[in-house]
């Protein structure tokens, strides 16, 4: 069982959606803690919030989506309906092409439901690592990517090569806050109190990343649009193998994003600090 902002983050959609799909009665929480008032949610759920999300970019209203989940719309079905959808989007304008490839990663979500086929979960030991970071509140993926960016494009002017490593970001879910809590950053090759300045009064600090005992990784290719995928089957194995999460997600950047092969395809792992359940 996950907590709200860890099947948040998993299912890659804000905590405030979650909350107003459980208050008109379409998600609601699989367990909901009497003393503390925590919500909790089963990886088996991610199927029903990927068909409302699937209906919802079909155009239609939650009101609408409603009736269709009651009646039990069938994978078959669904996948029909996306399917005339992402024809629309093809005869769309160029600036529709990322709602094209969100849309068709959401097709093989559903077709792949209860199966992990190519997705290799892989549980590792991470060790400490000197840290030159930013903390930041993001209120979408929008601006995610507009910090990640702007972290990864001045960190490689100002930092030295020799002394720069992987580009990172730690999302944390302690809080169910409606903003992304994000800390953008290299990790380094050595230690070092150095700071960076970047645009926008911006500053990188130096810190260090925790070492991790367990962590569940899993290498994705492509594009941020069609990281859910990727989120989700680590969900599953995490779920499936009665472990807990146990700390903030990191996303490690294998490849460089401010050149070839770019944001939308640089290899990342995904890393989630996990221990077993009790």
């Amino acid at each position: 069982m996950f907590r709200i902002g860890e099947f948040a983050q998993i299912a890659q959609v804000s905590s405030r959606q979650l909350r107003f799909y459980d208050q008109l009665g379409l998600l609601q929480p699989a367990h909901i803690d009497r003393e503390t008032g925590y919500r909790y949610y089963s990886i088996r759920q991610l199927p029903r919030l990927n068909s409302i999300l699937a209906l919802k970019e079909l155009g239609l209203t939650l009101e609408q989506i409603g009736p269709l989940l009651k009646d039990s719309i069938s994978a078959a079905e669904l996948r029909a309906m996306r399917t005339l959808k992402r024809a629309e989007v093809e005869r769309s304008l160029h600036e529709q092409q990322a709602q094209l490839r969100h849309i068709e990663s959401r097709i093989a979500q559903i077709d792949r439901h209860g199966r992990t086929e190519g997705f290799d979960v892989i549980l590792k030991s991470v060790e400490p690592a000197p840290f030159l970071s930013l903390h930041c509140a993001c209120a979408d993926m929008d601006e995610v990517v507009r910090m990640i960016s702007l972290v990864a494009e001045d960190g490689a002017r100002q930092i030295k090569p020799a002394l720069r490593d992987k580009l990172i970001v730690v999302a944390r879910n302690d809080h169910d806050d409606e903003k992304l809590d994000l800390e953008i950053g290299f990790s380094l090759t050595r230690p070092s109190n150095a700071a960076v300045r970047l645009r926008g009064d911006h500053l990188l600090r130096a810190s260090e990343l925790p070492a991790v005992e367990m962590m569940a990784t899993i290498v994705r290719p492509g594009t941020n649009m069609e990281s859910h995928t990727s989120f989700g089957a680590v969900g599953t194995w995490i779920e499936a193998n009665h472990y807990q999460i146990a700390g903030p997600c990191r996303e490690v950047f294998l490849e460089p994003i401010t050149g070839p092969p770019g944001f939308e395809g640089a290899l990342v792992e995904i890393q989630f600090p996990v221990r077993q359940a009790a």
